[in-house]
């Protein structure tokens, strides 16, 4: 698949980036992280070939969208699991609190019961 040529691009060393997406092109060269400017996908980020315009035989392409999308499902997976555990620790201390003061009125009720008896 062909980008339109209106594109800017940039390199990255960043070993997460590298996780899902291929470490050489269909030329051999490893793909570098680009921008797309078109109009149909302005500022949509994928990994091309680093001799794009230059050779025309290589027409790498590979989203880098679904491997940050995969990277805040985690984060967010992650603090899902936090804010329920959060939550759980909060039910126990209300049903605590609850349990207190349920025995704290029988209490007093039993202590006024006592007393004008």
């Amino acid at each position: 698949m062909r980008m339109a040529p209106q594109l800017s691009f940039q390199g990255s060393h960043n070993s997460s980036k590298t996780r899902g997406r291929r470490r050489k092109c269909f030329c051999g060269e490893r793909p570098v992280l680009r921008t797309s400017s078109t109009m149909e996908n302005p500022e949509r980020r994928f990994w091309g070939c680093v001799n794009y315009q230059i050779r025309e035989e290589c027409d790498y392409f590979a989203s880098a969208e679904a491997e940050g999308q995969d990277a805040q499902i985690q984060r967010l997976k992650k603090k899902a699991s936090v804010l329920k555990k959060n939550l759980q620790k909060a039910e126990k201390k209300f049903a605590l609190a609850l349990a207190v003061g349920i025995l704290g009125w029988i209490m007093a009720g039993l202590l006024l019961y006592n007393r004008f008896n």
